[in-house]
């Protein structure tokens, strides 16, 4: 089955003025408004779906555009157990779209404790692939959505499947959080904070998810004292497409904790996370991921038992590290077609395995595939440094070994690119790849276009494709 359905948003918003209000802080005025809504109501409904409609007024609706459901009409936090209770989400059923009017909502959540894994505003029930059910914004208005008080997630799905999340502003505290199936959130800003712990803090948190589709989210300002403090965390996600974001301002800005099954990262802006840009598998069992034209301003940490996983056609800049793996057990890697552009420095760690000497051989060797990658300081490769048998191999070892033989060294980025606003790759690298394809990622500066992301950045229309079962077009193959 495959989920088809259309997203229509009508933003007037010129480019600049996006990219003002992508970047502003938390306290922009709840009135806000971006662009103008069409006269006729919006309503997108799917399959024989209807569409309902919340304004942040005290008080209660009907539900329709005329006249709204209210405030009153989401769920009671004194209800026993955090129960729904809420005439507007449990009019949801498949195919129907509940529009959520501009304003900021402030929202009086179920108080602690044994709540943290229930969001607020939530659906009563799944959708389905060819009606899902849908929480959005009203196109061209800004909406936010503020926890005031209580201890649950904002929104989320409540394990429910086919749920779409989609053109909010979320947060700070504790924004999104998803455990259903083949669910969607898309287009929104998801605001964290500084919280002063070493135990779970998320931005959005995905647990136990199968092919959830998250996309064109800005995801911001999760901190706290360890990369336990991320923009997303996920849990025990099996083929995952987390694609088109701007990740930045969190102390990790994606960390896919435990188990991730084909889990697949590909033309998003990890920009600035202060401990960690990515931060792979920490327990649980073996995991294999997908990571391909990010562009990322730090280092690719695999972390932990990982077998398979790819690294490709990414561009890592002011960093010294490429990727590898501080706690160990990370085998059969596949790392090409990247480009590294560190900032300072003699050298780069191209690859890295600290906890275990160096394997070649065996079903579980720590290389499987690397080379055709560039870099403008010549690399290394790290092996062991927690062991008795540390061994460092220059360019010139790793390719005794059979690795690295197309890989090259140039002394900057302008040996690459034509300039870097543009990132055009110059004549010799659009065929210098695996393939006899470019390096690096295909549009550098779509993804580094900051206006492309968030609420602000609706295009007219976005078809959602992606979720037949067992489609796997989003994943690499590895020889």
């Amino acid at each position: 089955m495959s989920l088809s359905s259309v997203f229509l948003c009508r933003s007037t918003v010129p480019p600049l003025v996006v990219l003002v209000l992508v970047v502003t802080l938390w306290a922009v005025p709840a009135t806000a408004t971006v662009g103008t809504p069409t006269p006729d109501p919006a309503c997108e409904a799917t399959g024989g779906g209807r569409c309902f409609y919340i304004e942040p007024n005290a008080g209660s609706g009907s539900g329709t555009f005329e006249d709204p459901f209210g405030v009153d009409d989401l769920p009671d936090p004194d209800v026993a157990w955090c129960g729904l209770d809420s005439p507007a989400l449990e009019a949801l059923h498949p195919g129907d779209v509940l529009y959520f009017r501009q304003g900021a909502y402030q929202l009086a959540t179920c108080p602690p404790p044994n709540v943290w894994s229930i969001p607020y505003l939530r659906p009563a029930r799944s959708g389905t692939a060819e009606a899902p059910i849908t929480l959005r914004s009203y196109p061209g208005e800004r909406v936010e959505l503020v926890r005031a008080s209580g201890g649950q997630p904002t929104i989320g799905d409540d394990s429910w499947d086919f749920i779409r999340i989609l053109g909010f502003v979320i947060g700070p505290k504790v924004p999104l959080r998803v455990s259903g199936d083949d669910g969607e959130i898309a287009f929104n800003e998801i605001v964290g904070e500084f919280v002063a712990t070493s135990d779970n803090h998320d931005g959005m948190r995905i647990e136990g998810s199968n092919r959830i589709w998250i996309h064109h989210n800005i995801v911001r300002g999760v901190d706290g004292h360890h990369v336990n403090s991320a923009g997303i965390k996920l849990y025990r996600v099996t083929d995952a497409l987390i694609e088109d974001n701007w990740i930045y301002d969190n102390r990790a800005g994606v960390f896919d904790k435990d188990s991730g099954v084909r889990n697949t990262y590909r033309r998003n802006w990890f920009g600035g996370n202060h401990a960690a840009e990515f931060y792979g598998n920490n327990q649980g069992l073996d995991s294999t991921i997908y990571f391909y034209e990010n562009v990322v301003d730090g280092v690719i940490e695999l972390h932990h038992l990982m077998d398979g996983s790819e690294v490709h056609d990414n561009l890592v800049r002011g960093v010294n590290s490429l990727t590898g793996a501080w706690a160990g057990e990370v085998w059969n890697s596949y790392v090409w077609n990247n480009v590294v552009l560190a900032t300072e420095g003699t050298e780069i760690t191209a690859y890295y395995e600290r906890q275990h000497e160096f394997v070649d051989s065996g079903p579980r060797p720590h290389l499987q595939y690397v080379d055709f990658n560039v870099y403008n300081l010549p690399p290394k490769y790290d092996f062991g440094e927690y062991t008795a048998n540390r061994t460092i191999f220059t360019l010139a070892d790793i390719r005794a070994l059979g690795f690295e033989l197309d890989a090259q060294i140039v002394t900057g980025a302008d040996e690459i690119y034509v300039d870097q606003q543009s990132y055009v790759l110059l004549t010799p690298w659009l065929t210098a790849g695996r393939y006899g394809d470019p390096i690096g990622p295909d549009d550098v500066a779509t993804i580094l276009d900051a206006s492309r992301y968030g609420p602000e950045s609706c295009p007219s229309a976005i078809f959602a494709d992606g979720f037949e079962s067992g489609n796997t077009s989003a994943w690499s193959t590895a020889p």
